[in-house]
C-alpha cells in the first residue's frame, strides 16, 4: 500500500494576532516546520504542500524540506479549496493521504503509524480517523475510493461531516493529545509550548 500526504498550508492565519501562524517560531522553528519534519520522517511515497496566504515564506520552508508544492489561487474561499487541489495533484499509484494540519505542530508519529497499520489491516475501508479521548483527531488518513467524494465540498468545510455519514470509516484510538493540539491564536501557541502541552515523540 503507497500511502502520500496532504499538507494544508494556505490559510490566511487571519485568527492569530500579529503575524502568520504556520511562519511563527516554536520550538526553535516555524510551526509548519514541525509538520514538514513529522512529513519528511515517515516512509510516504509522496507528500504535497498546499499553499495560498503568504506563498512565498510557506513555499521556502516546503521547498527547503524537498516537499512538491501546490499553489491554491482560491485559497480565499476556504479549506475545502485547498484539500481538492491537494487531492488533484496526488499521483494515480497513490492509495491514500494524510491530510495534515499545517498549525498542528505536535502530532506524534505513532499517531500516523496507528492509522498505517488500520490500513494495512482494513484495505475495504474508505477512511481511517484517530480518536484521542472522545474526540476524532487529525490526521484522517483517506483512501483513494473516497476522494472523488470530496469533490462535492465547498466553503470552508472540511471532510469531517462527509466522513461521519460513511459506515465504511474506521475510528482508530490513539494516546496523543498532540492529535488535537492546533494553533488558531496566540493564546493556542502559548498553551502548546507551556509545561503542560503535549509533545511530539
Amino acid at each position: 500500500m503507497r500511502l502520500g500526504a496532504i499538507i494544508l498550508a494556505a490559510g490566511q492565519s487571519s485568527r492569530f494576532e500579529d503575524g502568520h501562524k504556520l511562519l511563527t517560531e516554536f520550538h526553535c522553528k516555524p510551526i509548519l516546520a514541525h509538520v514538514l519534519g513529522l512529513a519528511r520522517e515517515y516512509p510516504l511515497a509522496d507528500c504535497v504542500v498546499v499553499t495560498g496566504a503568504r506563498r512565498e515564506g510557506v513555499e521556502a520552508l516546503a521547498a527547503e524540506a524537498g516537499m512538491r508544492i501546490v499553489h491554491n489561487p482560491d485559497f480565499a474561499d476556504g479549506l475545502s479549496t485547498s484539500l481538492k487541489a491537494g487531492i488533484a495533484s496526488l499521483p494515480a499509484e497513490i492509495d491514500g493521504a494524510f491530510i495534515l494540519l499545517g498549525d498542528m505542530p505536535l502530532i506524534a508519529r505513532e499517531t500516523l503509524q496507528a492509522l498505517d497499520r488500520a490500513a494495512q489491516n482494513a484495505p475495504e475501508k474508505a477512511a481511517f480517523v484517530p480518536v484521542f479521548g472522545a474526540e476524532w483527531a487529525h490526521p484522517v488518513l483517506l483512501m483513494r475510493k473516497v476522494l472523488p467524494d470530496l469533490q462535492h465540498l465547498s466553503g470552508d468545510q472540511g471532510a469531517r461531516k462527509l466522513l461521519q455519514a460513511r459506515k465504511d470509516v474506521a475510528l482508530v484510538p490513539v494516546e496523543d493529545p498532540g492529535s488535537l493540539a492546533d494553533i488558531d491564536t496566540r493564546a493556542d501557541l502559548a498553551r502548546a509550548a507551556g509545561p503542560n502541552a503535549a509533545s511530539r515523540t
